[in-house]
């Protein structure tokens, strides 16, 4: 329910002939591959001190041995959940991405000496798309590889663990201002298809390479960036450029079925009842929701709500037992309903 501007974080591709196929499925079919550790190109990936961690488990260990034997082997439990969440790490791929579209220094790394492109996505959407399956974390740069603890690992979130395990990177790296997105397994991972935003094309890139871009991700309502330089300046800017298949008819569009009885009205209070209305333009909205299967059930949101705000949630389906949920305020659904109209 956020009004704030969306955060997003750039994937740079070479446009190499031997890659770009590849990118253009990723584009075209909205999907993103998550390497494991063992495969990025830096080999001090996942270096950490775990000499805290072992010293913690050995003394708390020692003290129960001493003060209450019968708590040993709730502490083996404890290092065996340690070893656990490390294998867990393991088990997981990285998806790399850089707050900054125009780095010189990446360009010519990942880039293909410019003769590339680099993809902005939405990195809320990448993470709501399976928020099991995805964290978020911005990267730590520091000169020494940061010590694991026992505190790490007991939050009921992985998150502090993977932060401290892939989450920095050394001082040298810094320059890539990156920020990545844990997947568990690694590989091939589908995302929204609207988390891809924006397109940045290098200097060099050819107008083949551009034409191919824009026409995967026709209809999509993709804005597009041609990178620029000025003489005798080093420093690169993006002007906007027109999208080749601009009339191109809008993507994946949906009307999903309302279950019966998935708007019911007996049962609301008199100020709710005053805006009932707002149920049935939400389940109009949600129902519009590209990967929306079937609209489950609405209601004014007792959680969200405030005595001068009334929140309305909306629970659907994506597909067979994946539930997923929409909340909305009454001045966004008049926002979003007002859109509706506009493009029928």
């Amino acid at each position: 329910m956020s009004t704030t501007p969306r955060q997003l974080a750039f994937k740079y591709r070479s446009g190499d002939a031997s890659t770009l196929d590849r990118d253009l499925k990723s584009l075209r079919d909205a999907f993103f591959y998550s390497p494991p550790r063992s495969s990025l190109n830096d080999p001090f990936e996942g270096r950490f001190d775990r000499k805290s961690l072992d010293g913690q488990l050995a003394g708390f260990r020692k003290a129960a041995l001493l003060i209450a034997p019968g708590v040993a082997p709730s502490l083996d439990a404890v290092a065996n959940a340690a070893n656990e969440f490390l294998n867990f790490v393991d088990k997981s791929g990285v998806f790399s991405l850089s707050y900054n579209p125009l780095n010189e220094l990446i360009w010519a790394h990942y880039g293909g000496a410019h003769h590339g492109f680099c993809i902005g996505y939405d990195l809320e959407r990448l993470v709501e798309f399976d928020p099991p399956l995805h964290w978020r974390l911005d990267v730590h740069y520091q000169d020494e590889a940061p010590a694991l603890s026992s505190l790490d690992l007991l939050s009921s979130s992985p998150v502090a663990g993977l932060q401290k395990i892939l989450g920095v990177k050394s001082t040298p790296w810094r320059y890539e201002e990156e920020v990545r997105i844990i997947s568990t397994p690694p590989g091939k991972h589908e995302h929204d298809y609207r988390s891809v935003r924006k397109v940045y094309f290098g200097l060099r890139c050819p107008g083949s390479t551009r034409t191919a871009v824009m026409e995967v991700l026709a209809g999509r309502q993709v804005s597009f960036e041609q990178v620029v330089s000025d003489e005798p300046s080093y420093r690169l800017t993006s002007i906007a450029i027109p999208d080749e298949f601009a009339s191109a008819p809008r993507f994946k569009q949906n009307i999903a079925p309302i279950a019966d009885g998935a708007i019911y009205t007996n049962h609301l209070r008199p100020e709710q009842k005053k805006h009932e209305a707002y149920l049935h333009k939400a389940a109009e909205i949600v129902r519009r929701e590209p990967y929306c299967a079937q609209v489950e059930a609405l209601d004014f949101s007792p959680s969200a709500s405030t005595p001068d705000r009334a929140v309305i949630y909306v629970h659907y389906t994506r597909a067979p037992g994946k539930w997923m949920k929409r909340l909305f305020s009454l001045d966004e659904i008049d926002r979003q309903y007002a859109e509706l109209e506009l493009n029928q």
